[in-house]
């Protein structure tokens, strides 16, 4: 009798440990949200699925609903737990609610939501919170423990044939990068890097078809634009927002596996995949972008390495640590077997322009390093001893030959001080990064409608004196262009406090409407809304409106000079500093904007962004201005 109720209460044991089966840590394909599945149950009755939130401890959130897809099919959501947690102790276990806001709470972390059942050979399930753009989404959970197999092609590690990394000849044309993702998403462009120095022109262009992304710009030399995955690609696990250089008259190709990058960032159970498997790069500079890639902390400079400083330590003595932190990192890089020659010679001019970064901006990254309570007191002898003499100097092989072409040059940042005061000073390298400088000072200048006298010009280096001497023409036509055609249309801006600004403008023009059109010439969005608006304004020319278009120093003042002369109305360039304190900005901020006023100068209308349905809305309430007597 004992021996059948020992085997009855196993079966039953074994029965309710079969009930569900449990998946932990399953792999997914992609997200787009803070909820992240860390366990699946798979039932006869119901599906369970438990998530890590990742919002929670930073922001206030919402769910607006839930639901499970498999093969077409909608598993619907029945009920849910929010769980809060101290370490791994469980303080609250309470009803999670959909549509309630969840203040932030770094330890209400867990989330366990049970659904429909799935069927018994599911394989692949997704999760969805909602059909709007913003709503959560996980997808390809998977209930095989594999991870997804990698969409690149085998890993060509780079031969190493020994030839060391040469010197670059600079060249000026467009600088070529295709970027691929394969999994879902796409890889972005972000900054301004891509303006043109001595122009300010725009001149990039971004494509971006389906999961590609083209991107070119002229460079004068090697330029290093940023760009924005989804995903981290960089083994430094630094940021997702990452560096590649680029030159001149080559392309190259990065391919990304959004896959493998959530499976190397997420602890699957089904483990990791190697640290090729999330990318691959190829073209001229497929070994340099590599190295890149691996190493992006020496770009930023926030290094484990940074030697703090002590109480009453000079600044030569930091500074002597410091080079020799950074020259153990070197000769650490230099061992590496799995770097070729050339990429070696490559990292080294990364660790001579990072120990220069860091030399030169000890205050913010000592700050970053040791977080002082009173960093005036922390770093005063520092600050007393600062010295540009470094001993060092003659062991730098950056700024010495062509090899330092690879490197980007910023020519407002070039540290020509440090040159000077070590000898530096000479050679064909110095010579042209001070040539760039030259030419970026007189593109300013340029910038500001300022036609510059051809002895300056002839008087700049030879390799920019094309550029510089098309600028000059095409600043002498514009600024004729502008005498002639738009001269009364280009409108002082009135000495007047942030909140008297706009009043003051709608004042000029007593018994007419006015609207106001905040932008800038960066801006796609704004470009396009202006675009859209001018058949409007011909049908309401004769009619009392007038039009007033308001940017501020953030759009080139030549770019902003070429677009006056093809949009009709008054145009006010104002100082930034004004700008931002327009109550407009401190209501809701963004571009564009729109703001319409009536005949008696009140405002009546007021817009963040365009769409066809602003466009309609801006016409419907012109029209209802305009009827108010």
């Amino acid at each position: 009798m004992k021996k059948f109720l020992f085997l009855f209460a196993l079966l039953l044991t074994m029965s309710a440990q079969a009930k569900n089966k449990v998946y932990e840590r399953p792999a997914f394909r992609s997200t787009s949200g803070d909820m992240d599945p860390v366990k699946v149950e798979v039932g006869k009755k119901e599906t369970i699925v438990h998530f890590h939130a990742r919002c929670a401890h930073w922001r206030q959130w919402s769910m607006m609903g839930a639901r499970l897809e498999c093969d077409g099919k909608v598993y619907a959501y029945k009920g849910g737990r929010i769980l809060t947690h101290e370490g791994t102790k469980v303080l609250a276990d309470e009803a999670f609610e959909i549509g309630r806001t969840y203040e932030k709470n770094e330890q209400q972390d867990s989330l366990i939501l049970t659904f429909e059942p799935l069927p018994k050979e599911a394989k692949i399930f997704d999760y969805i919170e909602g059909d709007t753009d913003r709503s959560w989404r996980t997808y390809g959970i998977r209930l095989d423990n594999r991870l997804y197999p990698s969409a690149l092609p085998p890993y060509q590690p780079f031969t190493d044939n020994g030839e060391p990394l040469k010197p670059l000849t600079p060249t000026y044309g467009e600088a070529r990068a295709t970027l691929i993702v394969h999994g879902g998403g796409v890889i972005s462009y972000v900054g301004d890097m891509s303006r043109d120095p001595i122009t300010g022109n725009f001149d990039s262009r971004t494509q971006f078809l389906d999961s590609i992304t083209e991107y070119c710009h002229p460079a004068y030399m090697t330029t290093s634009p940023l760009f924005v995955a989804d995903g981290w690609i960089d083994t430094s696990g630094f940021r997702n927002q990452f560096p590649l250089i680029l030159i001149p008259g080559e392309t190259l190709t990065l391919e990304v596996d959004i896959n493998a990058c959530y499976a190397r960032d997420h602890d699957f159970a089904a483990g990791k995949p190697s640290e090729h498997d999330y990318y691959r790069i190829s073209g001229t500079l497929g070994d340099l972008n590599q190295a890149l890639l691996e190493n992006q902390m020496l770009v930023y400079g926030y290094l484990p390495e940074l030697p703090p400083c002590t109480d009453g330590q000079t600044f030569a003595e930091w500074s002597e640590q410091l080079w020799q932190s950074l020259d153990t990192l070197r000769q650490g890089l230099m061992r590496r077997a799995d770097y070729t020659r050339r990429q070696k010679d490559f990292l080294s001019l990364l660790v001579d322009n990072c120990y220069l970064k860091l030399r030169h901006n000890y205050v913010k990254f000592l700050s970053w390093k040791m977080k002082p309570a009173n960093a005036d007191s922390t770093f005063a002898t520092l600050k007393e001893t600062y010295t540009l003499i470094d001993p060092h100097a003659k062991d730098l092989q950056l700024y010495r030959d062509g090899r330092t072409y690879y490197l980007p040059t910023e020519p407002d940042r070039l540290p020509f001080p440090y040159l000077e005061a070590n000898g530096l000073n000479h050679g064909e390298v110095y010579e042209r990064l001070k040539g760039f400088a030259e030419a970026y000072e007189i593109g300013k200048k340029m910038k500001l409608g300022k036609v510059q006298p051809d002895s300056v010009i002839l008087a700049s280096h030879p390799y920019f004196q094309p550029v510089l001497r098309a600028f000059n023409d095409s600043t002498r036509v514009l600024v004729g262009r502008l005498e002639r055609e738009a001269k009364d249309r280009m409108m002082p801006t009135p000495d007047v406090p942030a909140d008297q600004f706009l009043p003051t403008i709608v004042a000029q023009h007593p018994g007419k409407a006015v609207f106001i059109d905040l932008w800038a010439t960066w801006c796609g969005p704004c470009l396009n809304g202006i675009k859209k608006m001018e058949p409007l304004k011909e049908q309401l020319k004769g009619q009392d409106i007038v039009f007033v278009y308001l940017t501020d120093e953030s759009s080139p003042m030549n770019q902003w000079n070429e677009h006056v002369l093809s949009i009709p109305g008054l145009h006010y360039r104002l100082p930034t500093s004004l700008w931002r304190q327009l109550p407009c900005f401190t209501v809701e901020g963004g571009i564009p904007q729109y703001l319409l006023f009536d005949r008696t100068g009140r405002q009546v209308w007021h817009q963040v962004g365009f769409s066809d349905r602003v466009l309609e809305a801006i016409k419907a309430e012109i029209d209802k201005a305009l009827e108010q007597k």
